[in-house]
């Protein structure tokens, strides 16, 4: 993860290919797609941590910024990296970076996820365990480009 980043607990690095339907008219990845990449990532994170799928409705974005610096084509092979920079009573901010295999940045940012209660409106304290898990320095490596 990049200085930017500033990640401090749980981190995850997959490795995957930029997929035809990621990418525009001019041939290189769709600016919408980094979202897609992200989300998936975090997902795998999440479950190598113990949240639950039954959670993931429950912790919707609530912030999100991102920064395009190079593209990236179809096929082309991607490193994405999602980690933890914060963790505070409800929320979580992420930092992220999509890598080129030469290590080179193309798009990096933060993001917040609150967690919701699953029976009233706003946002509720993360479980004890969730929280400790997120906050915890650790990385997980994936590879899904084959």
């Amino acid at each position: 993860m990049t200085a930017e980043a500033g990640v401090t607990g749980a981190s995850i690095i997959v490795w995957r290919r930029v997929a035809w339907n990621e990418t525009d008219a001019a041939g290189h990845n769709h600016f919408t797609a980094v979202f897609r990449w992200i989300e998936e990532a975090e997902h795998v994170l999440f479950r190598s941590i113990g949240v639950e799928a039954s959670m993931i409705p429950r912790i919707p974005r609530v912030h999100i910024e991102v920064d395009y610096f190079d593209r990236l084509y179809f096929d082309e092979l991607i490193e994405v990296r999602v980690g933890v920079a914060k963790v505070g009573t409800s929320s979580c901010h992420f930092g992220f970076d999509v890598l080129k295999a030469d290590g080179g940045r193309a798009i990096g940012g933060r993001y917040v996820i609150v967690h919701a209660s699953g029976t009233a409106s706003g946002a509720a304290p993360w479980p004890a365990g969730i929280r400790e898990n997120l906050s915890a320095r650790s990385e997980l490596t994936t590879d899904l480009s084959r």
